[in-house]
């Protein structure tokens, strides 16, 4: 019979895997070692103490030299088991399967060495009818890794010591800024989900020479469970039960804003989930005027699979994080309802008074009260954002209202009775509004027809105040509130685009040699104006009244090339940096507009003929569709612009002023 050939694995090459192993570069990153070394601690006190572990159990941390990287030394020692020979052989074995049935992955003594290159352990055990030691360094740069001495733990029960010293010359700068409180503060976060739900040893922490301070009391004083219970979340096509605890803690430097952990192997994995977009508020205040924080802890059986190795993340999609964080937020409200009620509140007064000033908005409310509004849009909003989107339900209000003002007028019959059903549809807040912001119309286009007649003499050139007028230059829609603008003076369905904009490079820096800046630029992702096939490029160009230098193909004194350009430019860059940071992209470009604003002098008239533009439809306007660019151009005059703008309001005026 044949002899069966057989070999063994090669074991892991743990430096490669570590230099594929990334951990953050904070102080959650650098504690890293210490919080497993731990976490190591209460798996070795449970398997001596049992049922007596949390009251039998110790880990003290001492820390000396705290902010000098040449003479720091950190030490954890317990007093479990110790390193027995089944935990020594389970040490000897990355990724051990003891490690697994603690809900471990057995590599958290090699993360140290991302942190710190010297290592010591020191042990006493149990063995047989007596004790013995266990001292050795640890080195995996080593051929053999564990470099044994004969010395002496320095303590005479059994358990377990480890030291950490030597720290990797990157992590100099978070020594040099480590605070005792921060300290304290990152292990009782970490191990919260103890606090919450589970046991704790005494855990002590010492600074060189002081007293040692009782963490574990301090951090349980703290650390209450408020609330429990069940969420259900659908993970990888499965519906998997996941339970939250909710504590609420004072607000501190550590503990600045509401937030949601998650736990796995009952330690917190990763980084918190601010709540304070979601809540309305960083923090709460109580009935006494202090100022407290909501924690929210998830853990599941599903996180326990999708721990990475070096445990600081777990592996879900940006789509269930999401899902998780909105289900456990709208826990925390009902919870927190006089605050939520308290923030509404507050929204509604501010906003009441933002239509004080801006009646115009109030038939975006369609018929709801300001508390009903407020009631249905997120806890974090700010005036701005209402009256963004106030104006948009205006914009669509008004859309609706002119839609049945047409259906009611196909039929003769019934028009009266339709018109009457209509007008009892908009309220006196309305017509009040409507009023003002007529008003406001009229004396905008009287500022226009004033600003063509600004002097030399003056500190700007007429263009400059006529494009303040309709957009404030060198600014966009991120600081430019509706009522901010005069869009409507060019035409009414640009003053709900959703970006705007004004004499700013495309990249949003300084302007640089080769630039082109067009005077507005419009972009528009179709779905306001009701349509989703594409992404609208509107762009204007405002030219000095009376100008009459122009010269077709030059760059500096052809409009109509400065408007190819400024496109072609915009289309390259795929979009534009946003003053707050953001990009805008374009998501491919279908339809292309453009406004020359410039009085028809005899040398544009010459540059637009040239383009061949026509002007049979209306001879104030001249329009010119270029296959090439794909782009539809209009030019017209000061006068023409404050002519459509009257005509386009010339039944509100009527009515109101009797012109």
């Amino acid at each position: 019979m044949a002899k069966t050939q057989t070999d063994t694995l090669i074991k892991p090459d743990m430096e490669a895997v570590l230099e594929r192993t990334h951990i953050a570069s904070d102080l959650h990153g650098f504690l890293l070692p210490i919080l497993e070394a731990v976490s190591n601690a209460m798996h070795s006190i449970e398997a001596r103490f049992e049922d007596d572990a949390e009251a039998r159990g110790e880990v003290e941390i001492s820390i000396a030299n705290l902010n000098d990287p040449a003479k720091l030394l950190i030490g954890i020692t317990d007093n479990g088991v110790g390193l027995d020979e089944e935990n020594y052989r389970s040490f000897k074995t990355p990724f051990s399967g003891l490690k697994l049935k603690q809900k471990g992955r057995g590599f958290g003594r090699f993360i140290a060495f991302k942190v710190f290159s010297r290592i010591l352990y020191s042990s006493r055990y149990e063995s047989g009818p007596g004790e013995k030691i266990r001292t050795f360094r640890f080195d995996i740069t080593k051929d053999n890794e564990l470099i044994f001495h004969d010395g002496e733990p320095d303590f005479t029960h059994l358990g377990l010591r480890v030291e950490y010293d030597s720290p990797l010359e990157e992590w100099n700068d978070q020594i040099s800024s480590l605070t005792k409180e921060d300290i304290s503060d990152a292990i009782g976060s970490h191990f919260l989900p103890f606090f919450l739900y589970k046991w704790l040893p005494k855990i002590t922490i010492q600074y060189d020479d002081d007293e040692p301070e009782d963490i574990t009391q301090h951090f349980r004083d703290i650390f209450v469970e408020s609330e429990a219970g069940k969420i259900t979340c659908e993970i990888d096509g499965k519906s998997e039960e996941i339970e939250y605890s909710l504590t609420k803690i004072p607000k501190t430097r550590s503990f600045k804003n509401h937030c949601l952990l998650f736990a796995a192997a009952d330690r917190i994995v990763g980084k918190p989930r601010d709540l304070t977009n979601i809540l309305g508020q960083p923090h709460f205040t109580d009935e006494n005027d202090q100022n407290y924080i909501v924690i929210a802890v998830v853990r599941s059986v599903a996180f326990e699979s999708r721990l990475n190795d070096a445990r600081t993340g777990i592996n879900l999609s940006p789509g269930i994080i999401e899902d998780i964080v909105s289900s456990v937020s709208e826990v925390i409200q009902k919870g927190e309802k006089k605050q939520i009620e308290k923030i509404k509140t507050t929204q509604a007064k501010k906003l009441d008074e933002a239509l004080r000033e801006n009646p115009i908005l109030r038939i975006g409310l369609r018929g709801q009260s300001i508390s009903d509004y407020v009631s249905g849009k997120p806890n974090n909003w700010t005036n701005q954002q209402f009256v963004s989107d106030l104006a948009i339900q205006r914009y669509r209000a008004s859309r609706d209202l002119s839609r049945e003002i047409a259906s009611a007028a196909q039929s003769s019959e019934e028009y009266t009775e339709h018109i009457q059903e209509i007008v009892k549809k908009i309220d006196d807040n309305n017509k009040e509004a409507l009023a003002e912001y007529v008003v406001h119309r009229k004396k905008v286009i009287e500022l226009v027809e004033a600003a063509r007649k600004y002097g030399d003499a003056g500190k700007h050139a007429p263009e400059d105040v006529i494009h303040d007028l309709v957009f404030k230059r060198f600014s966009d829609s991120v600081k430019t509130d509706y009522f901010e603008h005069n869009l409507w003076l060019i035409d009414d369905a640009l003053a709900f685009l959703p970006y705007v904009s004004s004499d700013r490079t495309m990249h949003g820096g300084r302007r640089q040699k080769g630039d082109k800046v067009a005077d507005l630029a419009f972009f528009d992702d179709s779905l306001v104006l009701g349509d989703n096939d594409g992404t609208t490029i509107t762009i204007i160009e405002f030219k000095k009244p009376s100008r009459d230098d122009y010269r077709f193909g030059n760059e500096k004194s052809d409009p109509v090339l400065q408007v190819i350009n400024t496109l072609e430019q915009a289309t390259q860059a795929g979009g534009i940096a946003k003053t707050d940071g953001t990009h805008f992209a374009f998501t491919g470009v279908v339809r292309r507009f453009a406004y020359i604003i410039a009085d028809l002098t005899p040398t544009l008239l010459g540059v637009l003929k040239t383009h061949d533009f026509k002007n049979d439809w209306n001879p104030k306007i001249h329009f010119r569709y270029r296959d090439n660019e794909e782009i539809f151009i209009q030019a017209m005059g000061y006068d023409t612009l404050v002519d459509n703008a009257k005509k386009r309001n010339q039944a509100f005026f009527s009515v109101l002023f009797d012109e």
